[in-house]
């Protein structure tokens, strides 16, 4: 398996070092550095210990890289922090022995230089040197970005790799320092000098006193201003002409041991000893650090600031701090506040910052604070509210009531007593004397020395003003916690666009800009109004809460307090209505919560109008902790993201390094680490692309890795950005080219002579498998033919079977006449046409008797000779049907009523005069009767009229047989029948039906 990496030419790297320092420099806002002029205590504070990924508590030196990494010397291993994470390379990682190196160095062609009692160590790219050495105790720039060592034997410098000495100097030498041409070396009980070049100037130095000499060793060296500062083991020294003198700052410091020293950007000396952190200040005045500013006995053992003006303590037993300046200054209990619960703040005419409190209202003028109002001089101690009318007079609006001052003077008009009910939300002044006043109980006007109340009928929820916004004397918008009600010439209204507000607390209802309506609420985020129309953003478009306790506008950016603390966002940022859908990130300045100092800064309280105050740049918000000001010039504008950087290429367990990597064999699944340093506040998020596999950008949030697996041959690109909230847009890429090479079976000659082999294979198997077709369907077409003719020759057979079936179905078995299902089938067709149909019933006379007298083999044999008789006498439109036993039925088509008597006559005759055997050499006669009618009956042809001729032709035949048998009868219908009496059996009606002449009687001779 072999891996390659590759670098570009040397030129381009040092373009790409100049553009990166100079993108780092730019990317730091010069505010960001400590201000001199705050307490220690007003200071933001993060800390990192072992539980954040630290190697080992003990922190022994610190150097920030040219790409912005903060490398960290601890006693067990060297780290790299890029502001979140520590990545430790100890010797599993490095191949060498991290452990105890006591400083560090960052030259500006991106390496880093750690040295340590096994001399020195060299870091570039992830890959760790080891050169050697004597022990070296300080490292600082030899003037050409090259190390130049303090060692236990004297100076040393490396030349190609090498370490070289430095003639002039004798003896071991602790600590290092350049001052513009100068340099300084700390010794031995002694500190010397070089002006000019580090190898040809002359030396001087200057030796302490001989009861000193043995027990002072210099190990830090500072200068401030035009003082030169040595720290040793017996107590701070200076340089004082040309002797080394005691610093005379103290007895703290006197005969003590000076763990660290440095001179910040402001000229602030820092001096770190086994029990206390101090600063020298330019005017001359030292603070001892207190204990709970940062921890008891904080053994700051390194000082280090980093190109944005933090400054990070390296401390013995408590790992790693960051102070920074903060964008915020906090006024609580250790500046004098007597109640650290603000409710309200404001700035006063005369630019003190005033601030009402759960117990009195105070005051602070920028150095001290002072109660300017007492509780007990309030209605209420609790100072909600406050407001300066245009006479300067202070307006303090309790939980139970409202009080007014001029110059500390109580000067409340005593109609205001009114108000001592209901908590005092908001105070506002439209004209001279002319107050609104938002209260829990309503809204109130304070008019010419009159109180009157302005919304009557409010609702509870919308009687409680939180928020007022005057838009002319009798214009205003009110928010509610019922949501944003408009009263106008004195009648109460809830805006169109107000609609999906209702129910919510609206906290304030302010103009962001001409035209551009903001309104806050405590519970669904916070809304722009143009144009009559709504659109909120809340949490989940990317506010850190749905909380908004209020907000200002400064400049271009919005700037708001929540629960979730203090955050700001581009005022152009902020969705309007009718824009498109976009997710916003804000920058968080202070919050409740406890992960960093950011979110340390407890942030923000109030309940009533003043929860905030703009002083020129400064922001102040009222908390549960005193007042917190947002100092919008220490924010500067906004963040820019940070470049990303790819760290390494991770492969089966190694890491690789380079612009790009090469992968031949083992397995194709890959993790890409990446990072981007950003050593200031902020927390950096990722997104990343590999060009070839991925469609887009995948969203990686807080993550820093990218894997990868069962990648396919081919050439990558790997593309990874960072950005910050607040930032617009993500900063510059980093890349990482990757190549998968083919496997031999992945080769294109591999494959192509693969593909032309299975292309003949395939041509053999389509031509056999044709053949073999061919084949098979011949055979299959003989088959076909064959069971196709069998096929017909049984469907034939079958048709036939079906026509003898059906024909069978519809004959009488004993006398071959048809049937009743026949007559069923044929009915419809024998019905359809327009001819008269003569309908006779037969039935043979004494039949039983035949049966009983010769048995009913014989009277089967004369029913079948009868049988045959009626079908040889029937013509062939006639119908003659076995009706059932001894009776048959015929239908006689086309003939009328005489024709009919004469056929049934005829019948009646011949079957008379035929004799039939009876099966013992005799013969036996027959006679019949025979009743008949005439179909239709009626206009209306159905089945229902055939039915009522049939019942004719019985009684008909019925009357026959009354009358003594042998003999033929017909009834007759003399005209239509109506449908009344075809509806009724005619046994019933017949004699009516007589006597009315519709039926008659027709036989022979009649």
């Amino acid at each position: 398996m072999t891996y390659h990496t590759t670098r570009k030419g040397s030129a381009r790297a040092m373009l790409e070092v100049v553009l990166g320092l100079m993108a780092c420099l730019l990317a730091v806002p010069a505010a960001v550095a400590m201000n001199p002029q705050q307490p220690f205590h007003s200071y933001a504070l993060d800390h990192w210990s072992v539980e954040e990924g630290l190697p080992q508590i003990t922190v022994l030196d610190m150097t920030e890289d040219r790409a912005g990494f903060l490398w960290v010397n601890t006693q067990a291993a060297v780290a790299r922090f890029d502001g979140a994470r520590f990545v430790t390379y100890d010797r599993a990682a490095t191949g060498v022995d991290t452990s105890m190196l006591a400083v560090a160095w960052a030259d500006p062609k991106g390496g880093v230089w750690f040295g340590g009692a096994h001399g020195l160590l060299h870091e570039h790219d992830g890959r760790f040197t080891l050169l050697g050495g004597a022990a070296v105790n300080a490292i600082i720039d030899a003037g050409d970005g090259t190390p130049l060592l303090a060692t236990s034997d004297g100076l040393k410098r490396v030349q190609d790799g090498r370490i070289v000495a430095l003639d002039g100097y004798a003896g071991p030498a602790f600590s290092l320092l350049r001052d513009g041409r100068m340099l300084w070396i700390g010794g031995i009980g002694r500190v010397c000098r070089r002006d000019g070049s580090v190898q040809s100037a002359p030396m001087t130095c200057i030796d302490a006193s001989q009861a000193q000499h043995q027990r002072m060793v210099v190990r830090h060296l500072a200068r401030q201003g035009s003082q030169v500062w040595l720290g040793t083991q017996a107590g701070l020294m200076r340089v004082g002409g040309d002797q080394l003198a005691p610093a005379g700052l103290g007895d703290g410091l006197r005969a003590v041991s000076i763990e660290s020293l440095l001179t910040d950007r402001h000229g602030v000396l820092w001096i770190g000893t086994v029990d206390a952190l101090y600063r020298y200040l330019p005017d001359g005045r030292l603070e001892r650090v207190a204990d709970e500013d940062i921890t008891q006995r904080p053994w700051v053992r390194a000082l280090f600031e980093d190109r944005g003006g933090s400054l990070w303590l390296g401390t013995h037993t408590h790992g790693l701090y960051r102070v920074w300046n903060g964008w915020t200054r906090r006024v609580s209990t250790r500046d004098g506040v007597v109640d650290p619960l603000v409710w309200s703040v404001l700035r006063a005419p005369d630019g003190a910052i005033v601030f009402g409190t759960n117990s009195d209202v105070e005051v602070f003028d920028g150095k001290s604070v002072r109660t300017l109002i007492p509780g007990s001089a309030l209605p209420d101690p609790s100072a909600y509210e406050l407001y300066y009318d245009r006479e300067n007079r202070l307006w303090v609006g309790t939980r139970a009531g409202i009080a007014v001052f001029d110059q500390g003077r109580d000067v409340t008009p005593k109609a205001l007593s009114a108000l001592s009910s209901w908590r005092i939300d908001d105070i506002r002044e439209v004209a001279a004397g002319d107050f609104w006043i938002g209260t829990s109980g309503g809204l109130y006007r304070w008019r010419q020395g009159t109180l009157s109340r302005a919304d009557p009928d409010a609702s509870t929820a919308a009687a409680i003003i939180r928020s007022i916004l005057p838009l002319a004397l009798d214009h205003l918008y009110l928010g509610t916690e019922d949501g944003v009600r408009e009263l106008r010439d004195g009648k109460l209204t809830e805006p169109s666009w107000a609609k999906p507000l209702r129910g919510h607390f609206v906290t304030r209802v302010a103009m962001l800009k001409p035209g551009l309506l903001g309104v806050a609420t405590s519970d669904a985020g916070i809304g722009v109004v143009e144009n009559g129309r709504l659109r909120m953003t809340s949490q989940a478009d990317g506010l850190p809460s749905d909380n908004v306790w209020t907000f200002d506008v400064l400049g271009e950016a919005l700037y708001a307090s929540s629960a979730a603390g203090a955050w700001r966002l581009p005022l152009a940022q902020l969705p309007v209505p009718g824009s498109p859908a976009r997710a916003v990130s804000p920058q968080r300045l202070a919050g409740e919560q406890r992960a960093t100092s950011v979110n340390g800064q407890r942030c923000c309280n109030g309940g009533a109008s003043a929860r905030s105050a703009i002083d020129g740049d400064v922001i102040w918000y009222s908390t549960t902790d005193g007042i917190v000001g947002v100092d919008t010039r220490a924010l500067g504008a906004l963040p820019t993201a940070p470049p990303a950087t790819v760290v390494a290429v991770e492969h089966d367990g190694k890491s690789f390094f380079g612009r790009s990597f090469e992968l031949d064999q083992g397995t194709r699944d890959l993790t890409v680490h990446y990072t981007a340093p950003y050593l200031r506040i902020g927390t950096v998020r990722f997104r990343y692309q590999l060009e070839g596999y991925d469609t887009g950008w995948q969203n990686a949030d807080l993550r820093r890795e990218a894997f990868y697996t069962h990648l396919p041959a081919g050439d990558y690109r790997f593309r990874v950005a960072a950005t910050l909230p607040g930032a617009t847009g993500y900063g510059t890429e980093a890349s990482v080219v990757i190549r998968i090479l083919p496997r031999w079976y992945e080769r294109v000659v591999v494959r192509a002579a693969g593909l032309v082999l299975l292309c003949l294979l395939l041509f053999l198997l389509v031509r056999w498998s044709m053949r073999r077709q061919r084949r098979r369907n011949a055979w299959l077409e003989a088959q076909v033919e064959q069971r196709t003719g069998e096929l017909s020759r049984a469907l034939e057979r079958l048709r036939v079977t079906n026509l003898a079936l059906a024909e069978e179905s519809h004959t009488d078995t004993l006398t071959a006449l048809h049937n009743r299902r026949y007559l069923m089938a044929q009915l419809p067709a024998v019905l359809s046409g327009d001819a008269c149909i003569g309908v006779l019933q037969i039935d043979i006379d004494h039949f039983k008797h035949i049966n009983d007298e010769y048995g009913h083999a014989v009277g089967d044999s004369v029913l079948r000779e009868l049988g045959s008789e009626l079908a040889a006498l029937r013509r062939d439109s006639d119908v003659t049907v076995r009706w059932g036993g001894e009776e048959f039925l015929l239908l006689l088509q086309d003939v009328d009523a005489p024709g009919v008597l004469v056929i049934a006559e005829r019948l009646r005759c011949d079957i008379a005069a035929r004799t039939f055997r009876d099966g013992r050499g005799g013969v036996i006669r027959l006679t019949c009767s025979i009743g008949f009618s005439m179909h239709p009956l009626a206009t209306r042809v159905d089945r229902a009229t055939f039915d009522a001729a049939l019942e004719l032709a019985d009684l008909a035949l019925y009357k026959a047989k009354h009358l003594g048998r042998n003999q033929c009868m017909g009834l007759l219908a003399s005209a239509p029948l109506s449908a009344d009496v075809l509806r009724t059996p005619f046994a019933p009606q017949l004699d009516a039906l007589l006597a009315s002449g519709q039926l008659q009687w027709m036989r022979a001779g009649s």
